[in-house]
Protein backbone atom coordinates (compact mmCIF):
# COMPACT_ATOMS: atom_id res chain seq x y z
CA UNK A 1 0.00 0.00 0.00
CA UNK A 2 1.36 3.26 -1.15
CA UNK A 3 2.31 6.09 1.90
CA UNK A 4 -0.69 8.28 0.53
CA UNK A 5 -3.55 5.70 0.79
CA UNK A 6 -1.52 4.49 3.80
CA UNK A 7 -2.40 7.88 5.26
CA UNK A 8 -5.85 8.28 4.29
CA UNK A 9 -6.79 4.62 5.73
CA UNK A 10 -5.76 6.32 9.22
CA UNK A 11 -7.87 9.33 8.79
CA UNK A 12 -11.51 7.33 7.58
CA UNK A 13 -10.97 5.02 10.45
CA UNK A 14 -10.02 7.75 13.30
CA UNK A 15 -12.67 9.78 11.65
CA UNK A 16 -15.17 6.91 12.05
CA UNK A 17 -14.35 5.84 15.35
CA UNK A 18 -12.63 2.34 14.55
CA UNK A 19 -11.14 1.42 17.86
CA UNK A 20 -7.58 -0.57 18.11
CA UNK A 21 -6.42 0.85 14.46
CA UNK A 22 -2.61 -0.37 14.66
CA UNK A 23 0.15 1.78 14.33
CA UNK A 24 2.45 0.39 12.23
CA UNK A 25 0.06 0.00 9.12
CA UNK A 26 -0.60 3.29 9.53
CA UNK A 27 1.02 7.34 9.66
CA UNK A 28 0.76 10.65 11.45
CA UNK A 29 -0.51 13.16 9.55
CA UNK A 30 2.20 15.71 8.71
CA UNK A 31 0.29 18.90 8.28
CA UNK A 32 2.76 20.50 5.69
CA UNK A 33 0.60 22.38 3.50
CA UNK A 34 1.04 26.07 3.87
CA UNK A 35 -2.57 26.68 3.96
CA UNK A 36 -5.80 25.96 6.22
CA UNK A 37 -9.25 24.96 5.96
CA UNK A 38 -11.26 27.84 6.62
CA UNK A 39 -14.98 27.44 7.40
CA UNK A 40 -14.11 23.68 7.17
CA UNK A 41 -17.50 22.40 8.58
CA UNK A 42 -19.11 23.09 5.46
CA UNK A 43 -16.99 20.81 3.62
CA UNK A 44 -18.26 17.23 3.00
CA UNK A 45 -15.69 15.46 4.85
CA UNK A 46 -14.92 18.28 7.55
CA UNK A 47 -11.32 17.69 9.42
CA UNK A 48 -10.72 14.17 7.56
CA UNK A 49 -10.09 15.55 4.05
CA UNK A 50 -8.07 18.37 5.69
CA UNK A 51 -5.62 16.23 7.52
CA UNK A 52 -5.68 13.53 4.56
CA UNK A 53 -4.32 16.96 2.35
CA UNK A 54 -2.11 17.90 4.38
CA UNK A 55 -3.44 21.09 5.90
CA UNK A 56 -2.04 22.80 8.86
CA UNK A 57 -5.34 23.63 10.06
CA UNK A 58 -8.87 23.97 10.33
CA UNK A 59 -11.50 27.16 11.02
CA UNK A 60 -14.69 27.12 12.60
CA UNK A 61 -17.92 29.16 13.50
CA UNK A 62 -19.04 28.41 17.28
CA UNK A 63 -22.28 29.75 18.82
CA UNK A 64 -23.85 28.17 22.22
CA UNK A 65 -27.35 26.35 21.65
CA UNK A 66 -29.48 25.27 24.54
CA UNK A 67 -25.88 24.64 26.04
CA UNK A 68 -24.17 23.03 23.22
CA UNK A 69 -21.30 24.60 20.89
CA UNK A 70 -22.31 24.20 17.71
CA UNK A 71 -21.00 25.17 14.17
CA UNK A 72 -22.76 27.42 12.05
CA UNK A 73 -21.91 30.86 10.27
CA UNK A 74 -25.10 32.04 11.72
CA UNK A 75 -27.06 30.52 14.44
CA UNK A 76 -29.95 29.43 12.46
CA UNK A 77 -27.16 27.49 10.65
CA UNK A 78 -25.62 26.42 14.13
CA UNK A 79 -29.01 25.28 15.24
CA UNK A 80 -28.63 22.07 12.71
CA UNK A 81 -25.25 22.08 13.12
CA UNK A 82 -23.33 19.81 14.76
CA UNK A 83 -21.59 19.97 17.95
CA UNK A 84 -18.07 21.03 18.14
CA UNK A 85 -16.65 18.22 20.19
CA UNK A 86 -18.35 15.43 18.25
CA UNK A 87 -16.72 16.51 14.66
CA UNK A 88 -13.88 18.19 16.13
CA UNK A 89 -12.07 17.19 18.97
CA UNK A 90 -13.17 13.70 19.71
CA UNK A 91 -11.89 12.93 16.33
CA UNK A 92 -8.89 15.06 17.31
CA UNK A 93 -8.17 13.30 20.62
CA UNK A 94 -8.65 9.70 19.11
CA UNK A 95 -6.18 10.35 16.31
CA UNK A 96 -3.64 11.81 18.93
CA UNK A 97 -4.47 8.38 20.89
CA UNK A 98 -3.57 6.51 18.08
CA UNK A 99 -0.44 8.55 16.98
CA UNK A 100 1.45 8.86 20.11
CA UNK A 101 4.11 10.47 17.75
CA UNK A 102 1.99 13.43 17.59
CA UNK A 103 5.17 15.52 18.69
CA UNK A 104 6.71 14.76 15.36
CA UNK A 105 4.07 16.23 13.53
CA UNK A 106 5.54 19.43 12.04
CA UNK A 107 4.12 22.11 12.38
CA UNK A 108 1.62 21.78 15.27
CA UNK A 109 -2.08 21.06 14.18
CA UNK A 110 -4.09 24.66 14.36
CA UNK A 111 -7.67 24.93 15.25
CA UNK A 112 -8.63 28.53 15.25
CA UNK A 113 -12.65 28.85 16.71
CA UNK A 114 -14.45 32.13 15.81
CA UNK A 115 -16.99 32.46 18.25
CA UNK A 116 -19.52 34.10 16.32
CA UNK A 117 -21.53 36.74 19.34
CA UNK A 118 -20.22 38.33 22.53
CA UNK A 119 -21.09 35.72 24.71
CA UNK A 120 -19.08 35.25 28.04
CA UNK A 121 -21.01 32.08 28.34
CA UNK A 122 -20.17 30.93 25.50
CA UNK A 123 -16.26 31.65 26.25
CA UNK A 124 -16.93 29.87 29.67
CA UNK A 125 -18.63 26.70 27.86
CA UNK A 126 -15.42 26.55 25.50
CA UNK A 127 -13.32 26.65 28.43
CA UNK A 128 -14.86 23.86 30.40
CA UNK A 129 -15.00 21.61 26.76
CA UNK A 130 -11.40 21.57 25.91
CA UNK A 131 -10.34 20.51 29.39
CA UNK A 132 -11.83 17.26 28.95
CA UNK A 133 -9.77 16.76 25.86
CA UNK A 134 -6.58 17.13 27.50
CA UNK A 135 -4.87 15.76 24.70
CA UNK A 136 -5.93 18.35 22.42
CA UNK A 137 -5.17 21.14 24.46
CA UNK A 138 -1.52 19.89 24.24
CA UNK A 139 -0.98 18.88 21.24
CA UNK A 140 -3.05 21.25 19.07
CA UNK A 141 -2.79 25.37 18.78
CA UNK A 142 -6.02 27.18 19.27
CA UNK A 143 -6.88 30.36 18.83
CA UNK A 144 -9.63 32.54 19.03
CA UNK A 145 -10.38 34.50 15.90
CA UNK A 146 -13.56 35.77 16.76
CA UNK A 147 -14.83 37.48 19.77
CA UNK A 148 -13.77 36.60 23.23
CA UNK A 149 -14.00 38.68 26.54
CA UNK A 150 -10.88 41.00 27.21
CA UNK A 151 -10.65 40.69 31.41
CA UNK A 152 -9.49 37.08 31.08
CA UNK A 153 -7.55 34.68 29.02
CA UNK A 154 -7.82 30.70 28.55
CA UNK A 155 -4.46 30.53 29.49
CA UNK A 156 -4.18 27.64 32.03
CA UNK A 157 -1.51 24.49 31.78
CA UNK A 158 -4.56 22.33 30.99
CA UNK A 159 -6.49 24.95 28.44
CA UNK A 160 -3.65 27.17 26.40
CA UNK A 161 -5.75 29.43 24.07
CA UNK A 162 -3.97 31.95 22.36
CA UNK A 163 -5.54 35.25 20.07
CA UNK A 164 -5.37 36.04 16.73
CA UNK A 165 -4.29 40.08 15.95
CA UNK A 166 -6.01 41.54 12.63
CA UNK A 167 -4.02 43.68 10.40
CA UNK A 168 -6.31 45.98 8.89
CA UNK A 169 -4.06 48.88 7.32
CA UNK A 170 -0.93 48.58 5.41
CA UNK A 171 1.59 48.66 8.28
CA UNK A 172 3.44 46.80 10.38
CA UNK A 173 1.65 46.30 13.52
CA UNK A 174 2.86 48.00 16.42
CA UNK A 175 5.08 45.57 19.56
CA UNK A 176 2.35 46.95 21.88
CA UNK A 177 -0.56 45.61 19.83
CA UNK A 178 1.15 42.55 19.90
CA UNK A 179 0.77 40.79 23.67
CA UNK A 180 2.03 37.90 24.51
CA UNK A 181 -1.54 35.73 24.00
CA UNK A 182 -1.39 36.62 20.49
CA UNK A 183 0.16 33.71 17.88
CA UNK A 184 -1.48 34.83 14.98
CA UNK A 185 -1.17 37.21 12.51
CA UNK A 186 -4.52 37.88 10.05
CA UNK A 187 -4.95 39.46 6.87
CA UNK A 188 -8.50 39.64 4.93
CA UNK A 189 -7.28 39.73 1.21
CA UNK A 190 -10.69 40.32 -0.10
CA UNK A 191 -11.48 43.24 2.05
CA UNK A 192 -7.54 44.46 1.63
CA UNK A 193 -6.06 44.13 -1.95
CA UNK A 194 -8.62 41.47 -3.22
CA UNK A 195 -11.09 44.19 -3.99
CA UNK A 196 -11.55 45.10 -8.02
CA UNK A 197 -10.86 48.47 -7.93
CA UNK A 198 -7.42 47.75 -6.10
CA UNK A 199 -4.62 49.03 -7.73
CA UNK A 200 -1.67 46.66 -8.37
CA UNK A 201 0.69 48.95 -6.52
CA UNK A 202 -1.63 49.06 -3.82
CA UNK A 203 -1.56 45.25 -3.61
CA UNK A 204 2.48 44.80 -3.96
CA UNK A 205 2.14 47.56 -1.12
CA UNK A 206 0.34 44.62 0.69
CA UNK A 207 2.91 42.12 -0.42
CA UNK A 208 5.39 43.94 0.99
CA UNK A 209 3.95 44.85 4.17
CA UNK A 210 3.28 41.05 4.54
CA UNK A 211 7.38 40.26 3.81
CA UNK A 212 7.52 43.53 6.25
CA UNK A 213 5.60 41.59 9.28
CA UNK A 214 6.81 37.82 8.99
CA UNK A 215 10.30 39.67 9.46
CA UNK A 216 9.16 41.73 12.64
CA UNK A 217 7.29 38.69 13.84
CA UNK A 218 9.12 35.51 13.12
CA UNK A 219 7.62 33.61 15.97
CA UNK A 220 4.04 33.99 14.90
CA UNK A 221 1.91 32.22 12.39
CA UNK A 222 0.96 34.71 9.61
CA UNK A 223 -2.26 33.83 7.52
CA UNK A 224 -4.59 35.61 4.99
CA UNK A 225 -7.68 34.41 3.72
CA UNK A 226 -10.57 35.40 1.67
CA UNK A 227 -7.90 34.53 -0.84
CA UNK A 228 -9.35 33.45 -5.15
CA UNK A 229 -7.83 29.88 -5.59
CA UNK A 230 -4.88 31.17 -7.95
CA UNK A 231 -1.46 29.46 -8.43
CA UNK A 232 -0.31 32.75 -9.06
CA UNK A 233 -1.42 34.68 -6.02
CA UNK A 234 -0.23 31.81 -3.97
CA UNK A 235 3.30 31.40 -5.03
CA UNK A 236 3.25 35.86 -4.24
CA UNK A 237 1.49 35.17 -1.08
CA UNK A 238 4.10 32.58 -0.17
CA UNK A 239 7.08 34.64 -0.86
CA UNK A 240 6.17 37.14 1.01
CA UNK A 241 6.41 35.04 3.90
CA UNK A 242 2.85 33.95 4.03
CA UNK A 243 2.65 30.55 6.39
CA UNK A 244 -0.80 29.99 6.17
CA UNK A 245 -3.31 30.59 3.24
CA UNK A 246 -6.81 29.93 3.89
CA UNK A 247 -9.12 28.34 1.32
CA UNK A 248 -12.30 26.27 1.25
CA UNK A 249 -11.35 24.71 -2.17
CA UNK A 250 -9.47 21.87 -0.44
CA UNK A 251 -8.52 19.86 -3.58
CA UNK A 252 -7.80 22.49 -5.87
CA UNK A 253 -5.81 24.51 -3.28
CA UNK A 254 -3.42 21.39 -2.83
CA UNK A 255 -3.24 20.46 -5.83
CA UNK A 256 -1.87 24.03 -6.53
CA UNK A 257 0.32 24.24 -3.60
CA UNK A 258 1.96 20.92 -4.05
CA UNK A 259 2.32 21.73 -7.15
CA UNK A 260 4.50 24.35 -6.81
CA UNK A 261 8.30 24.19 -5.76
CA UNK A 262 9.89 24.14 -2.64
CA UNK A 263 10.32 28.13 -1.84
CA UNK A 264 13.44 29.11 0.23
CA UNK A 265 12.60 32.16 1.55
Amino acid sequence: MSRPLRFLLLVALVGCGVPGLALAQTECPRADLPAYAHNDYANAQPLREALALGYQGVEVDLYLVKGELRLGHDRRAATRGSTLASLYLEPLQALLAQCRSAPDMAPRLLLTIEIKEASRETYDSLAVTLARYPAVARNVRVVLVGWHPNDVVLDSAAVPVAHQLRVTSAQVPPRTDVGRHVALLSIDYGKTSGRWWVRAATRQRWLDVMRDIKQAYPALRLRVHNVPTDSTLYRALRLAGVDLIGTKQLAASAALLRADVPLNR
